[in-house]
């Protein structure tokens, strides 16, 4: 019976880890990739706060947050954050991510679709009855010859 019981528990916390994982996910590629600013209500606490690097007022519920997303698509319109790993352990979600935008057409393109890396970060969110209530990004810039898209550089660019 206790084996029973405690499988039934991990099912539940599996289940909520997985739920998590998708409110973020939802975030990421409806609120920022397609600029989908109406789920913010839906996805983010009252009392939201934000710790972002190079923000050093925070950002504060979801007026706060709409004003951060609205922002940062204006300033790179074709951003689009692409989620490299999740993992998920009671309230908490960590995401490691990278974001792109569209190459310059002063650089060589080969196709329409090439995209230059711009950002590579980590975000670690708690989450409270399915909205995100605090969240901390840390953010690191990409030059274009910059191999760290991967999250791994070669020995000759780290010497």
């Amino acid at each position: 019976m206790n084996a029973t019981r405690r499988r039934h528990r991990g099912d539940s916390v599996d289940s909520a880890n997985e739920l998590n994982k998708r409110k973020v996910r939802l975030f990421v590629e409806a609120v920022w990739n397609e600029g989908r600013l109406d789920l913010i209500d839906e996805l983010v606490a009252a009392d939201y706060i934000g710790c972002v690097q190079g923000i050093e007022i925070g950002v504060h519920g979801p007026e706060g947050v709409h004003h951060l997303v609205s922002c940062g698509r204006r300033a790179h319109p074709d951003l689009y954050i692409k989620i490299d790993d999740q993992i998920a352990e009671d309230d908490r979600v960590a995401t490691r991510w990278h974001a792109t935008t569209e190459a310059p057409v002063t650089q060589a393109r080969t196709t329409s679709t090439d995209r230059t890396p711009c950002y590579a970060g980590i975000s670690i969110i708690r989450l409270l009855a399915g909205k995100q209530v605090d969240s901390h990004t840390e953010y690191r810039y990409l030059a274009p010859s910059t191999p760290a898209v991967t999250g791994r550089a070669s020995r000759s660019a780290v010497r």
